[in-house]
């Protein structure tokens, strides 16, 4: 792998080969649209946001950075949440300017035409000797042809934009605080945003357009649940393979390995979430990432694992029984985690406020416990020694996404009831020491009541064990 230094240096020595006019876009380049939601939806998210704003506004919106793992290498990139949803537009060092009002510019199909546009959207410009190095970019042409901008000019250009738009007229500039984070370019290319801003700041209030976009996230689109429903469908497939994989005798990593190929093997660009798999006493420990221990005979295992697909990512947790059946105190916990789980989702509708939901399934959880002698009163307290976490939440672009008190048609949610009972508590039968269960399911709120997005791993006793009595991929030695 090249080092940083050098990739700086073929940069910055390949600066004067960048092309003044466009350049031909490869046919192979297209493949990397695949799949992907429309320009048509990110155009309307963009006309909602500044209808929403006003003509008196100005938004702009920055690419998220890239990251450094360490050293000379970084992270896989993923962009940021709501630049994503805005513009489907998969490169860093990007920024969005909207002019509701609209801004006069040079038509891109004849330069003496002027035309007004209400967008531009500004990029890396194209270079063929960096693009041997890091891939395909769309430049300012891929930008409008093929991501369907109206306008779209390279990064140098942002600073006597930004000036035009800038003038008389604007009350409100709507733009998040920019942090430099460790991305050098991204500072690189924000440096003039921000030094613009600082200039002309006593002529508009500036404003955070967070809030104001996590709105308009939290109900989702057909387009949107398609491919929540593809993530789901993707990460239910692993758990399932999971389970007719594992053994005694295996690593927790070995689990986390099938889940990541099936991810990978049915189109997942990442996973939604570093991959709990968590077996005996690490069962207990909410977010686990260790995942290399030894899984033994009469272990349950707990695998929080969810796959991302074009964006959207799933969140689904399955526990199931190493040696393929659960012994009697597991399946009394299992039970109880599995009533909660199954009366929440029962309870799920439009118009209904999460925190009854919730309710539903704390009641259900604290029956159960006292049935089996766990805890002692219904008081609505002491069950929360085993209950370490809340329900749920909404998932779309983010794991862990923008969600709403009281249930709409089309919001995504978790269903994630748990018991943890640490093996050095005090006060408990050994028999149930070292036991964790959660039960996780996508959950689609519908006009007439919810479907279930992750039924395709099943979470019954019954069905578990028998799918646990069938090989999966995982089976086949390794040398």
């Amino acid at each position: 792998m090249l080092t940083r230094s050098l990739r700086s240096f073929v940069v910055v020595c390949s600066l004067a080969l960048t092309l003044a006019e466009a350049q031909p876009m490869p046919s192979s380049y297209l493949e990397y649209d695949v799949d992907r939601l429309p320009p048509s939806v990110h155009r309307a998210r963009r006309d909602s946001l500044m209808t929403l704003l006003g003509e008196r506004s100005v938004v702009i919106l920055a690419a998220g950075p890239v990251r450094v793992r360490n050293h000379d290498v970084d992270y896989q990139y993923r962009q940021d949440d709501n630049f994503w949803y805005l513009t489907g537009f998969p490169e860093p060092n990007a920024v969005l300017v909207l002019v509701p009002r609209g801004i006069q510019v040079a038509d891109p199909a004849d330069s003496t035409r002027r035309i007004t546009v209400r967008e531009v959207l500004f990029v890396e410009p194209r270079n063929p000797q960096r693009e041997r190095w890091e891939g395909r970019r769309y430049g300012p042409e891929g930008a409008m042809s093929l991501r369907g901008f109206a306008y779209a000019l390279s990064h140098d250009r942002m600073g006597a934009v930004l000036a035009r738009v800038l003038m008389e007229g604007v009350e409100a500039v709507y733009c998040p605080t920019m942090r430099d984070e460790a991305d050098e370019a991204r500072a690189e290319v924000l440096r003039p945003v921000e030094s613009m801003l600082e200039r002309v700041r006593t002529r508009f209030e500036r404003r955070d357009p967070t809030p104001t976009i996590q709105r308009m996230r939290a109900v989702k689109s057909s387009e949107e649940v398609a491919l929540l429903r593809k993530a789901t469908t993707i990460s239910a497939v692993a758990h399932a393979e999971a389970m007719k994989s594992v053994q005694p005798g295996m690593r927790e990593y070995e689990l986390q390995a099938i889940y990541e190929y099936v991810y990978r093997r049915m189109g997942a660009e990442y996973a939604g979430y570093p991959c709990i798999v968590g077996a005996g006493e690490n069962a207990v420990v909410l977010h686990y990432s260790t995942n290399r221990r030894e899984i033994r005979s009469g272990d349950l295992v707990l695998a929080d694992c969810g796959a991302e697909y074009r964006g959207y990512s799933s969140d689904i947790t399955r526990t199931y029984p190493a040696n393929g059946r659960f012994s009697r105190p597991q399946r009394a916990i299992y039970d109880i985690v599995l009533a909660a789980n199954q009366a929440a989702i029962a309870a799920i509708k439009p118009g209904v406020a999460w925190r009854d939901v919730t309710a539903i399934s704390d009641r259900t959880l604290e029956a159960g416990l006292v049935r089996i002698g766990l805890v002692k009163q219904t008081d609505g307290r002491e069950f929360r020694k085993f209950v370490w976490h809340g329900l749920g939440h909404a998932v779309g672009l983010n794991v862990h996404d923008v969600g709403v008190d009281t249930l709409r048609a089309n919001v995504v949610f978790t269903v994630e009831p748990g018991i943890y009972i640490a093996e050095d508590m005090e006060g408990i039968p050994p028999e149930y020491r070292s036991i964790g269960v959660r039960i996780e399911d996508v959950v689609l709120v519908t006009s007439g009541g919810n479907e279930v997005l992750s039924k395709g791993a099943p979470n019954e006793p019954a069905a578990i064990e028998a799918l646990m009595r069938r090989s999966g991929i995982g089976n086949v030695p390794v040398e």
